[in-house]
């Protein structure tokens, strides 16, 4: 796709917007020159009743936007000055710091019958309004712009600038339609106006001097956003410079319109209190808060720069020296909205200095940053500092990081105050943009013009020739902050680190996991807010061709181009490490105007992941209860899902968070299959549980037994719910349990779990003995017999282990019993793995040499290695990877993972 000749920046502020062009001039130096937009600034009406529009040119455009409706319905669009003194009037009607709502669904504050309504439309409405000016004073149709953007504007706010773009009918797609880098960075930009402005001789080099690398921060304070980005800079072979960027701060929503804002309160709270005697006056001014504030918000606009220009270094005059005027009254107000109540105040310079100050976090210091996790005050414009500092310290492995400059941008950044307290933070002067406000669109503009003169590095965008001058050498760009994927129960795993460079393209990243009956996952990549919290940033879906009946592994790699949009490959398989492939699937992760907050991911994490307790135990519950009134079909599906939780909950990293909400969900849950299930993770987790939720565990336990021990005896789903409870016991209980439930294991319903639990805590191993030796007199009578319990039992309460009972007469009449029972011939495959499993864990020599008579020993090996001889060849076949362990664990060698695996799931309760 063919290119503009003509190189334009575009600064598409929050509160005002820029466009300039680059040009060269006859001695070779490339400049670069702001072009006046014209807007309308009043209307009028003519004597034939007409409106008239009256128009001005200037260097900066507000960025509002005025939606005039006509009596037929009709809206006449119009962008500038006119739309911001309008604000305050219709503030339905006229759109405002819509750079701050980037990558939201969909547009807040305006009217519903408004055509436009999302951010990107209501930009593309400025960008549109700027080309077709442009356009017009260079004559030529311009379709080919860089736009500028925050630094730490994230995937959402990127594509949907890139969107609005789009509908102004820029270019934004190369000719193989993928989506063209039209965006740069503010901060960026700001250095290369800066840079190309020393190479000009506009700015002595001595302003910054690059002759030895250097470590630059920038300062980007705007209307409503603050950008803080840190850069190292160095000059090679003396003319090179390389800059590299290093770290950025998470996106941080505070700008000029924060510090009129908090004036506007105060104001409001004056207001308010200037008719305290007349309620009904009160009450309305509550009710009119909106268009009061909006205008209240102008006041202290104006009452701001007017304190700026009195009190700035740059504005001073000799007009202004006098020493007895250092706190000035100054006046503000007028008729507010037209109420009929006048606001009519005045504030000194004290007073405002005060209201600010929380802005300025003077108690934060430069090596805050070390210790940034415990720095509560955020809502600032000094802890995003610290968030780069910290960030830079960490990638670079500095542990003392230092800063050389500091360059301050934005128009914000011309309140004294700031400037001020950014001198009085590091502790020297920063450089300020020879015009803040104008800085972003005219490195933009460079920026371009060397894009266009370097068509062979058009795509990677890292070196700009600077032809007669020099050469600037730029390292990708970095990732703000971590990007995270939204996976099932508002749980998330991380996949692009804070810091990464772009265009960046993941490892594979396995083990995640589709749920039963599905064939579409659901995409959702989130960032995470100072609080801890998460927000949606953007998503997409995935959907296959195929529904996996029981679910299946899903992998995927995530790749981010410079610009910040995000694709990602996925395919499903049936082995955890993803190479089995079955099918794949490829999405552009992109914004959707529906829900954005509130959409829900069934991507299932993998194994080990950290989960969010509440929203998986709740997630347990309501398919438990959706179980009840579920078909035979859908029964099974649903359980299923139930399964993957407690999978889940069970293998998680955070298993201690899990206790509370496992315990409450207990004991208030009426559901007996979701009172099973929570029995069952608590079983799994409690181990990772501190002495008193253990405790509690148990007691809760008993009380479901409760009932069964006093006589009522309970059936079906109780029986169920009663055995994991008397299992889980097992695991968090102590002596004073089991001695309490002894009656149960009379009654056949709880003997198993009952003999499993005394087995596993070595409780009563006199009576598990009894058992297992009637057991073994019912085998060699052909009885029907308990043996695959009782063996299994008595190998678990007699296992060589720290808490090994050390009775060497039980101990060798156990092997005895159990080589006789072995050599009968006649028990299943299952009741001779567990009678093999019992020998090696007795006779078990990979700690020590066994007390048992070696004799014994010498016998059980001989029935191990002949269990061929005595069985069908399907039941030995079956059986030998039992004895294979049994033989290794008494001949006393060590086990692979693999057996250790095998042994593991064997003694689980």
């Amino acid at each position: 796709m063919k290119k503009n000749s003509i190189a334009i920046g575009i600064d598409l502020g929050t509160t005002n917007s820029a466009v300039a062009i680059a040009i060269v001039k006859p001695n070779g130096e490339v400049v670069s020159k702001i072009i006046e937009i014209p807007r309308v600034v009043d209307t009028y009406n003519s004597h034939t009743s007409d409106i008239r529009l009256t128009t001005k040119k200037n260097l900066t455009l507000p960025s509002n936007v005025l939606y005039m409706e006509d009596k037929n319905g009709n809206f006449k669009i119009i962008v500038g000055d006119l739309a911001k003194k309008q604000y305050s009037l219709r503030p339905e009607y006229c759109s405002k710091s819509i750079k701050s709502q980037m990558g939201n669904p969909v547009v807040e504050g305006l009217s519903e019958n408004i055509l436009d309504k999302t951010p990107q439309q209501v930009s593309a409405r400025i960008l549109t309004y700027i080309l077709s000016q442009v356009s017009k004073i260079l004559k030529q149709n311009i379709t080919d712009v860089i736009i500028t953007v925050p630094a730490n504007f994230d995937s959402a706010m990127c594509k949907a600038t890139i969107d609005a773009a789009e509908i102004a009918g820029i270019n934004v797609k190369n000719d193989d339609g993928s989506i063209k880098n039209i965006l740069l960075s503010e901060p960026n930009a700001v250095i290369y106006d800066l840079t190309n402005q020393i190479e000009n001789g506009e700015i002595p080099d001595t302003v910054l001097d690059l002759s030895s690398r250097k470590n630059v921060l920038v300062f980007d304070l705007g209307g409503g956003t603050l950008d803080i980005t840190f850069h190292e800079i160095e000059r090679r072979n003396n003319k090179t410079l390389k800059v590299n960027e290093i770290a950025t701060n998470r996106y941080t929503k505070l700008g000029g319109d924060n510090f009129d804002e908090l004036i506007a309160n105060f104001m409001y709270k004056r207001y308010i209190n200037n008719y305290i005697k007349h309620p009904e006056v009160i009450k309305l001014l509550k009710k009119e808060k909106r268009p009061i504030m909006t205008q209240l918000c102008e006041y202290a606009e104006d009452l701001k720069f007017r304190l700026n220009e009195k009190y700035n270094e740059d504005y001073q005059t000799s007009f202004w020296d006098d020493e007895n005027d250092d706190n000035e009254t100054f006046n503000i107000g007028g008729n507010v909205c037209g109420l009929g109540y006048a606001y009519d105040d005045e504030f000194t310079r004290d007073e405002l200095e005060n209201i600010l100050s929380v802005f300025m976090a003077k108690d934060i210091n430069f090596y805050d940053y070390k210790k940034i996790d415990g720095v509560k005050d955020t809502n600032n414009i000094i802890y995003p500092i610290l968030d780069v500092l910290k960030k830079a310290s960490d990638k670079l492995n500095i542990e003392d990081i230092n800063v050389d400059a500091v360059i301050l941008n934005g128009g914000m950044s011309k309140f004294y105050m700031v400037k001020e307290r950014i001198k009085e933070f590091f502790g020297f002067e920063p450089i300020v943009s020879l015009d803040p406000d104008l800085s972003v669109a005219r490195g933009a503009a460079i920026y371009h013009y060397y894009l266009n003169r370097n068509e062979e590095l058009k795509d990677d965008m890292k070196k700009f020739d600077y032809t007669q001058q020099s050469l600037i050498e730029w390292g990708n760009s970095i990732l703000n902050d971590s990007l995270y994927l939204g996976t099932k129960n508002d749980s998330v795993s991380m996949i692009i680190p804070t810091g990464s460079e772009l265009p960046y393209t993941s490892n594979v990243m396995i083990g995640f996991r589709i749920e039963p009956n599905q064939n579409r996952i659901e995409i959702p990549i989130k960032s995470k807010n100072i609080d801890g919290t998460y927000r949606t940033i953007s998503k997409g879906n995935i959907i296959f061709k195929q529904k996996y009946v029981d679910g299946a592994y899903v992998s995927f790699t995530v790749k981010m181009e410079s610009n910040k949009v995000i694709t990602m490959k996925a395919w499903t398989s049936s082995d955890f490490e993803g190479v089995e492939k079955i099918e794949e699937g490829i999405v552009e992760i992109t914004i959707d105007n529906k829900d954005n907050i509130n959409y829900k991911s069934k991507f299932v994490p993998p194994i080990g992941s950290k989960l969010n307790p509440k929203a998986e135990i709740n997630n347990l519950l309501q398919l438990c209860n959706n179980l009840i009134k579920a078909n035979q079909l859908d029964r099974k599906n649903i359980s299923k899902r139930i399964s993957l939780i407690v999978d889940s909950i069970s293998y998680c990293e955070n298993k201690s968070d899990f206790a509370e909400p496992i315990l409450d969900a207990i004991l208030k849950t009426r559901n007996k299959e979701a009172k099973m299930r929570l029995f069952i993770a608590g079983r799994r987790i409690c181990c990772d549980w501190n002495l008193k939720f253990k405790n509690k565990l148990a007691e809760l336990c008993i009380e479901q037994l409760n009932a069964e021990l006093c006589g009522i005896y309970r059936s079906g789903p109780d029986v169920s719910t009663n055995i994991q409870a008397i299992y889980t016991l097992g695991l968090c209980g102590n002596n004073r349990h089991f001695k309490f439930i002894e009656p149960l294991k009379n009654n056949p319903k709880y003997y198993q779990a009952c003999l499993y639990v005394y087995a596993f805590n070595k409780y009563s191993v006199d009576w598990i003995f009894n058992e297992f030796k009637k057991d073994v007199t019912y085998v060699i009578q052909n009885r029907k017999s308990n043996i695959q319990f009782s063996s299994h039992a008595i190998g678990i309460a007699l296992k060589k282990d720290k808490t090994a009972l050390n009775n060497v007469k039980i101990e060798e009449n156990t092997i005895k019993n159990l080589i006789q029972v072995i050599n009968k011939g006649t028990i299943s495959n299952e009741e001779l793995t567990c009678c093999i499993l019992a020998i090696g864990w007795i006779c078990d020599q990979r700690n020590g040499t066994s007390n048992i008579n070696s004799a014994i020993i010498t016998n059980a090996l001989r029935i191990l290695r002949e269990i061929e001889y005595i069985y069908s060849p399907i039941i030995s076949l079956r059986s030998e990877k039992s004895s294979n362990v049994a033989i290794k664990m008494i001949n006393g060698e060590m086990l692979d993972y693999d057996e250790e695996q095998f042994l593991l799931t064997k003694m689980e309760l």
